[in-house]
């Protein structure tokens, strides 16, 4: 154990007085405890300075005006004083082992160590993601990663774009594997993931524009094949209009539906396309997606 790297934590928080308690309480009860443990208030409007401030010289606390959690990370990451970098939203917790199991696999050639979330259902083929494993989806939840901040001079930091939010995590990641750094899976689930609250139409809306902004500027950095990249989009149109479409968001879920004919036709697309002009009360009650 003595041979594993030191740490530093780095936990953006915004509005986060309820649930950053618990975070905190979860990294420092690690059986690998952090060297150090950095908390970025991003202009927050509640009390989450005070809660973090009760933990005295256990936490530093940084501040800056409100500019998104790709600004906070990046400010973290900036400011912490060491090479691996634990990645941590304010709202998820860790189990005590993570980082115990986790800073076995950080090699200098590896550029991402990251493990499972105890609430998905997802179980990768190898211990290795490429480039092409990553493009079909993003396995990598931000909470379950540790960062080797050398990659960062080479790839660079989190795009801080506000277009960008809500897939700036899954752009670095892909600029990451797309370089000479590998990204390495531990397959066990090891964090507690918390969804954002809120309309989840709404977010669905800004995360697929994010998305879809994220493909379009991989595919112009990385000078990726147009099939590949219409590909890509025709899945994230299948994928959010699906998801809509079952919490009878009917607007939003035939706009997609729309795009994706046009894309990708396909009986089953125009199936669901008209089945969002019936109404509520012919298609029942939202649900989660089916297949």
């Amino acid at each position: 154990m003595s041979q594993l790297p030191k740490y530093s934590v780095v936990i953006p928080a915004y509005n986060a007085a309820h649930t950053i308690e618990k975070t905190l309480n979860s990294v420092l009860a690690q059986t690998v405890p952090p060297s150090e443990v950095l908390v970025v208030d991003d202009g927050s409007t509640d009390t989450t300075c005070d809660v973090v401030s009760r933990y005295g010289d256990q936490v530093r606390l940084l501040m800056q005006d409100n500019a998104g959690p790709a600004a906070a990370r990046n400010h973290g990451i900036r400011r912490a004083s060491y090479d691996w970098i634990a990645l941590v939203d304010a709202d998820d917790t860790w189990l005590p082992e993570k980082s115990e199991i986790q800073l076995p696999y950080c090699k200098p050639d590896v550029g991402v160590v990251h493990c499972y979330e105890i609430e998905e259902d997802i179980e990768l083929e190898s211990e290795v993601i490429d480039f092409k494993t990553l493009w079909k989806h993003n396995y990598i939840g931000t909470s379950t990663v540790v960062l080797n901040r050398k990659t960062l001079t080479e790839v660079g930091e989190f795009v801080e774009d506000r277009a960008m939010m809500c897939a700036e995590d899954y752009n670095l990641w892909l600029r990451i594997v797309a370089s000479d750094y590998r990204i390495v899976t531990v397959k066990k689930a090891l964090i507690h993931y918390t969804p954002a609250e809120g309309n989840l139409s709404g977010q669905y809306e800004r995360v697929i524009k994010a998305e879809l902004h994220n493909v379009d500027v991989i595919a112009g950095q990385l000078n990726l094949p147009a099939e590949m990249v219409q590909a890509k989009k025709a899945d994230l149109y299948e994928e959010y209009a699906k998801a809509l479409f079952w919490r009878r968001n009917l607007r939003l879920a035939r706009s997609y539906y729309g795009k994706l004919l046009r894309q990708r036709p396909s009986l089953n697309s125009l199936k669901y396309w008209l089945a969002t002009f019936l109404p509520n009360f012919v298609l029942g009650e939202p649900r989660t997606a089916t297949t």
